[in-house]
């Protein structure tokens, strides 16, 4: 036994110090791969910070140029020489510059939450309706309508609206761009009255009659024949320009206008052949009543045209021999 145990002892202190050896190895690779995760998972820490650090820049810069973008447009909103107005998605002012506050004649005070389509005229507002708000609408929406001015002015006006958007593409605001195109549109009526009116009396000229009177003439073939024409002249109609003169003459012809507008219906048409000559067209009625009117109207001449010179002289125009106002060529049977 005792020499047994000299044996196996110093395998036994060989086996025991190999074991201490491989712990101890073991326990340094332990420490290495805990350092290694330290490492790496402070790595990772770093990354994400600067990751963070990153982003957070990014959004304080991103930040930074949308409000100096809102400060330009706002500046360029501010001194925009034409109205601008940005609206709500429900239609109501929020933002308005000066230029819109000049042409309405009303403070921004008294415009902000306004509906837009208050201040529209009630007869634009169907044509604004009709359009469709600019959400449907493909780029810039527009519309011509008469905006209701501070004295109840009404001024023409070029609605140009367009969607603005937020930083994630949802709508947000509409802007609305006015144009004042009252002269334009007065422009294009006078144009049109040079076209159609005769610039004396008022009434509509010898060609917008014909053009007319071609459209009755149409509807009466495809329909069968209805309403009249009658035609009026002044007769002595000379004696009143040479004893008055020219002046009083144009007088009488605007008299006699009025006097047919006032006795006639909206829907028939007076006008102006040329001198004293005067057509209407009655769009309705047989041959009795065109004779009816043409008795009204000639009693109507007699009884309330006069001029300045007759009456100074304590004269009716009937006096000067007009007296004889008359209709000529009366045409009840379907206008032919």
């Amino acid at each position: 036994m005792a020499s047994f145990m000299r044996v196996i002892r110093p395998w036994a202190k060989r086996l025991a110090a190999w074991l201490v050896a491989a712990a101890l190895a073991g326990a340094t690779l332990v420490v290495k791969a805990g350092l290694a995760v330290t490492i790496a998972l402070s790595g990772l820490l770093e990354d994400a910070g600067q990751r963070l650090e990153a982003r957070r820049a990014a959004s304080r810069l991103q930040a930074a140029r949308r409000a100096r973008a809102a400060d330009r447009w706002r500046a360029a909103f501010e001194a925009a020489p034409l109205p601008m107005a940005k609206v709500s998605l429900d239609g109501r002012l929020e933002e308005v510059n000066p230029a819109f506050c000049t042409l309405l004649g009303e403070p921004e005070r008294a415009l902000l939450g306004r509906r837009l389509g208050a201040l529209v005229y009630p007869d634009d507002l169907a044509a604004l309706e009709e359009a469709g708000p600019p959400l449907r609408a493909k780029g810039v929406a527009k519309n011509e309508v008469r905006l209701v001015c501070t004295g109840e002015r009404l001024r023409w006006c070029e609605l140009a609206s367009s969607v603005l958007y937020d930083v994630e593409g949802r709508a947000e605001n509409v802007l609305v761009n006015v144009v004042d195109i009252t002269r334009h549109k007065r422009s294009q009526e006078a144009l049109r009255d040079l076209a159609t009116r005769d610039p004396l009396s008022g009434l509509a000229n010898r060609r917008w009659l014909e053009l007319q009177l071609a459209q009755h003439v149409q509807a009466c073939a495809e329909d069968g024949p209805r309403g009249a024409v009658l035609v009026m002249d002044l007769d002595n109609f000379k004696a009143v320009n040479d004893t008055f003169g020219h002046p009083a003459g144009d007088r009488l012809i605007v008299d006699v206008a009025d006097i047919l507008r006032r006795h006639l219906r909206d829907q028939d048409l007076v006008a102006r052949l040329g001198g004293d000559e005067f057509a209407i067209v009655l769009h309705d009625g047989d041959g009795r009543a065109a004779e009816a009117v043409a008795r009204k109207l000639v009693l109507a001449v007699r009884d309330e045209a006069s001029t300045a010179e007759a009456s100074a002289a304590g004269a009716r125009t009937d006096g000067a021999r007009t007296d004889g106002a008359r209709t000529d060529g009366a045409r009840t049977d379907g206008a032919r």
